[in-house]
């Protein structure tokens, strides 16, 4: 658990009394329901972390209803106090993201646990740059996650793609792009060139590549021209 409060003046009090008006239904301007409950705001309050609120007011709900009551309870009570104390920092920054919230980086913690989530969840610079920190030092453990499984193809290259990638051997990268694939190959065998393009063929040996990553790769062409190349290119080193 994180708490971080903000700076006491006066326009921050008075704003914490309106917050506390929430909760006895008292002078709101507003109501969204979502999972058999009723939120009652401010919409001026809200406007202020976020023009979505103003703008989209009757898509607000609807976005409400894919969450938690304490995850919303929590996004409300950051935008009247400043304040935040929440133990699902993934679900938090996701409707945040949805919501436009812009959550300033000293409010957020990233870790082992939620690193590859991070990416997947939010643009935040520095927030990205603790996650790729985090996953570059722990691949071996990470690529194994259901998170990095479920991330999307141009994360996933981007990820493998960086030379600072920390592996005991290129047969990591290459396990890491098959299980990826295999996860949900159908949808997915179209990304195979592009993923393939970042294990470095010249750091495998010619037995893993006949024996993993031809049988692996025989549905595409283009992949299995690149593998007899490496193959060759091994040979004529050797002479």
């Amino acid at each position: 658990m994180f708490v971080v409060k903000a700076k006491s003046d006066f326009a921050a009090k008075r704003i914490k009394y309106l917050y506390a008006d929430t909760k006895q239904k008292k002078y709101y301007d507003s109501i969204f329901t979502a999972q058999n409950r009723s939120f009652h705001v401010h919409l001026i309050v809200l406007s202020a972390c976020s023009e979505f609120f103003g703008q989209y007011e009757d898509t607000v709900s609807e976005i409400f209803s894919g969450f938690k009551v304490k995850v919303i309870d929590a996004l409300l009570k950051y935008c009247y106090t400043g304040e935040i104390n929440d133990h699902d920092f993934e679900k938090l920054m996701e409707l945040a993201n949805l919501l436009k919230v812009k959550i300033p980086p000293q409010f957020k913690t990233v870790d082992l646990s939620n690193c590859l989530e991070v990416l997947k969840l939010t643009e935040d610079f520095e927030l990205n740059k603790q996650a790729f920190a985090l996953i570059l030092e722990n691949f071996e453990t990470l690529y194994k996650t259901q998170y990095f499984l479920n991330l999307l193809a141009n994360t996933v290259f981007v990820i493998l793609d960086l030379d600072n990638l920390i592996v005991p051997s290129e047969e990591t990268v290459f396990n890491s792009v098959k299980l990826w694939i295999n996860y949900d190959e159908a949808s997915r065998k179209n990304d195979l060139v592009k993923l393939m393009s970042t294990v470095r063929l010249s750091l495998l040996s010619s037995e893993f590549i006949v024996r993993e990553v031809m049988m692996f790769c025989t549905s595409s062409e283009e992949c299995m021209v690149s593998l007899r190349q490496a193959i060759l290119d091994k040979i004529s080193r050797l002479r």
